[in-house]
């Protein structure tokens, strides 16, 4: 077997492309790398050299219904998850979001399981985020 190197990019469906290109630009700092106009965004958090590709860790897909209220007990993607490096950024993260009237949804807490800080929000078409950073040493860094 040949095992891939680690998650590449992940979409995510939202109904209003220009609300959803704030919330992301403006919450976490992502880049516009292209897009197909009115259809996708594709993003990145300015860390790759611009060559005319549309080079992306994230993106949003444009479509027409919101998710369902009993969306959480059906099958697909649960959440994602966003690195910080320490439980204080990420903590100021959340209190800055909370401010700009971003939901809250859990925490902050501590996983058991792998001892990480965590906040779970939700954007405007309610994808949940977590938001999540290591606690003490003996969790690998980004």
């Amino acid at each position: 077997m040949v095992n891939p190197k680690g998650i590449d990019h992940v979409l995510i469906n939202v109904t209003d492309l220009d609300r959803a290109v704030r919330f992301y630009t403006e919450n976490f700092g992502l880049k516009v790398s292209g897009q197909h106009e009115g259809t996708v965004v594709w993003m990145n958090f300015g860390q790759y050299e611009e060559k005319g590709l549309y080079i992306h860790d994230f993106g949003i897909y444009k479509v027409e219904r919101e998710l369902p209220e009993y969306r959480r007990k059906m099958a697909g993607l649960n959440h994602i998850a966003l690195h910080y490096n320490s439980a204080e950024e990420l903590e100021k993260a959340a209190q800055e979001m909370g401010k700009r009237g971003v939901k809250i949804l859990k925490g902050p807490g501590t996983h058991k399981e792998d001892n990480t800080r965590y906040v779970y929000i939700e954007d405007p078409d309610k994808n949940v985020i977590e938001l999540v950073a290591p606690l003490g040493e003996s969790h690998p860094k980004a």
